[in-house]
């Protein structure tokens, strides 16, 4: 790896902004984890150490929206606990499968999750006009919260988004709300990934520690920002910012 100062510099700048784009829709792994391969850092050590360096700045989103949050604390609580256990999934798998088949799929389900986010309204109504109990929602979105966490444990990027568009179809709430949600499910997922990476001997320290630094500062910015924004047009930031970020990743992965 470069560790010249340059390269550190750059690793904060894009730390910086991936904590703003954590706060504002999710998707900062897309900034920071290709700053870290630009820099030299091995893949699945980049992709650890992003894992560690984002993850006080989702801490410090769901704690400035911990207010926001109007989901009910049973189904918080069980989507928290389903974080864990597909964050501990995802992070095991990532470090005993090969990435490049995982990540030729992450365009993909990138797009299906945009669609469904964009669609969300219509899809809700949807769901309420097949008479779908308050349960059977609850259930959707705890087995879906297990899977995009199992995803985000792996390979982070734009976890958040994938979480927003499950809950645009499952909690029904505010896009505020949502991002609560979607921080303290993020933060629970990475924290148990961090462990596991840790333990596996995928973290490179240094680097972590900038990206810390500037992603905290960029997330309280973030969601600071976000919680004044009328909720329609908070809503069209996230679609913005997020079709943004995956057609950029996509147009990187040649599709």
């Amino acid at each position: 790896m470069h560790t010249s100062p340059l390269y550190l510099f750059l690793i904060f700048l894009a730390s910086l902004v991936a904590g703003v784009m954590n706060a504002v829709a999710g998707g900062g792994t897309l900034v920071a984890f290709p700053a870290l391969l630009f820099a030299g850092v091995p893949p699945i050590v980049a992709n650890a150490t992003t894992s560690l360096g984002l993850w006080p700045s989702a801490a410090t989103g769901g704690w400035v929206y911990r207010k926001e949050i109007t989901t009910r604390r049973r189904t918080l609580v069980l989507l928290i606990l389903v974080s864990v256990a597909g964050g501990f999934a995802g992070s095991w798998l990532l470090l005993h499968t090969p990435e490049h088949a995982f990540n030729r799929l992450i365009p993909v389900l990138l797009l299906f999750a945009l669609a469904l986010f964009t669609a969300s309204g219509k899809v809700r109504r949807m769901a309420e006009r097949m008479s779908l109990s308050a349960g059977h929602l609850e259930a959707v979105a705890i087995l879906g919260q297990f899977a995009v966490a199992t995803y985000g444990g792996y390979f982070g990027a734009a976890m958040g988004v994938l979480m927003l568009a499950l809950y645009s179809l499952t909690l029904g709430s505010s896009i505020h709300s949502m991002n609560g949600v979607r921080t303290f499910c993020g933060s629970a997922t990475n924290a148990i990934a961090v462990v596991v990476f840790i333990f596996g001997h995928r973290i490179d320290w240094l680097v972590a520690g900038v990206m810390a630094s500037a992603a905290v500062v960029g997330a309280t910015v973030g969601a600071l920002s976000m919680r004044r924004l009328d909720p329609m047009l908070a809503r069209r930031v996230v679609l913005v910012v997020a079709w943004g970020m995956t057609l950029t990743y996509v147009a990187r992965m040649g599709f």
